[in-house]
C-alpha cells in the first residue's frame, strides 16, 4: 500500500475516533459547540473516504487510454476540495456575522473545553503527519486534506479561547470575532491550493533551483560543448523535462553518446523526484533556424 493510501486511512480512523468523542462529550454536556464540531468531524471522514477513492483510482497503471496514468484525477478532487473549505469558511464569516448583529453567542463548560483541548492533540498529530507525507509524495489531495484538518484544529482552538474568554472575562463577542480571524486565515491558504491547481493546469515550470541543477549537471560532462532547447513543466507530482545536448565531437559512436545521455539522465532523477526526463542527441548545433536541417527541408 503506498504511503498516500496508508495517510488517507489514518486520518478517516482519526475522524471516526474524532467523532466518537465529541459524540459521547455532545451526550453528556449538550454542548452546542461539542456537537458542531462532531458535524465537523464526520465531515472530515467524507473527505477522507474520498481522498482515498481518487488516490486509488490515481494509482491505476496506464492503459491504451490513458497512456500517462490517472494521476490528474487526485488534482481534480484536491481543487474541489479547496473550493470545499474556502466557501465552507465564507459560510463562518456570515453567521458570525450574524451572531454579531443579533447577540448570539456560545455558551459552555469545562468539560467542553477539555473535549476540545483533546480534540485538538489528536488533530494536531494528524496534521504534521499528513503535511510530512503530502511533502515526501508531492500529493495536491494529502496538501488539501492537510489544510483540511489544520483548519479542524485552528476551529477547535478558538472554540477553546471563545469559552476561557467567556467564562473569566464575560467577553461573548470573543466568538465571532475570533472565528472570522480564523475563516480568513484558512480562506488564505485554501487560495494556496487553488494556486497550485492553476499552475498545474497551465504547465507551469519546475522549482529554479531544480533548472539550475539540471544545467549544471549538463555541464559537468566535458563531452558536451553545449545544451538548447530546455524546457520543463510540472503536472501533479510529476516533473517533465526535456533538452537537446550537442557534443564536441560531431562523428561521436552513438553508443557513447547514449551513454552519456543515461548518465545525465540518472543524475537528474535522483536529485528530482518523479522526474520523466527526454534527451535528444545532437551532433551540432541545431537551436537556431538557420542551421537546423529539420527546418530546411521543411522549407523546400
Amino acid at each position: 500500500m503506498s504511503q498516500e493510501k496508508k495517510a488517507v486511512i489514518i486520518a478517516s480512523i482519526t475522524a471516526i475516533i474524532l467523532i466518537i468523542i465529541k459524540g459521547t462529550a455532545w451526550i453528556l454536556t449538550w454542548s452546542m459547540a461539542i456537537i458542531t464540531s462532531a458535524i465537523d468531524s464526520a465531515m472530515d471522514f467524507f473527505v477522507s473516504l474520498m481522498n482515498f477513492l481518487a488516490i486509488r483510482k490515481s494509482e491505476e497503471p496506464h492503459d491504451e487510454d490513458h497512456n500517462y496514468w490517472h494521476w490528474k484525477i487526485e488534482w481534480f478532487w484536491a481543487i474541489f476540495e479547496g473550493l470545499v473549505i474556502f466557501l465552507s469558511w465564507i459560510a463562518v464569516i456570515y453567521f458570525s456575522i450574524q451572531k454579531i448583529i443579533n447577540h448570539e453567542y456560545i455558551h459552555g463548560n469545562y468539560e467542553s473545553i477539555l473535549v476540545m483541548i483533546i480534540s485538538i492533540l489528536i488533530t494536531f498529530a494528524l496534521v504534521i503527519y499528513l503535511s510530512k507525507i503530502s511533502k515526501l509524495t508531492w500529493s495536491l489531495v494529502l496538501k488539501a486534506d492537510s489544510l483540511h484538518y489544520k483548519s479542524d484544529l485552528y476551529t477547535n482552538l478558538w472554540i477553546i479561547i471563545s469559552l476561557i474568554i467567556l467564562k473569566v472575562f464575560n467577553l461573548p463577542i470573543i466568538d465571532p470575532i475570533i472565528s472570522i480571524i480564523i475563516a480568513l486565515y484558512i480562506m488564505y491558504w485554501s487560495l494556496e491550493i487553488l494556486q497550485e491547481w492553476y499552475k498545474m493546469l497551465m504547465d507551469h515550470a519546475i522549482d529554479e533551483e531544480y533548472v539550475e541543477f539540471i544545467k549544471n549537471t549538463i555541464n559537468s560532462f566535458k563531452e558536451i560543448s553545449s545544451y538548447h532547447f530546455l524546457k520543463t513543466r510540472q503536472s501533479g507530482k510529476n516533473n517533465f523535462i526535456e533538452f537537446h545536448i550537442v557534443f564536441w565531437d560531431p562523428n561521436i559512436l552513438l553508443k557513447l553518446a547514449h551513454i552519456i545521455g543515461d548518465k545525465i539522465e540518472l543524475k537528474i532523477m535522483e536529485q528530482i523526484p518523479n522526474a520523466h526526463i527526454i534527451i535528444h542527441l545532437d551532433y551540432f548545433d541545431d537551436s537556431s533556424e538557420i542551421n537546423n536541417p529539420k527546418v530546411l527541408v521543411n522549407n523546400k
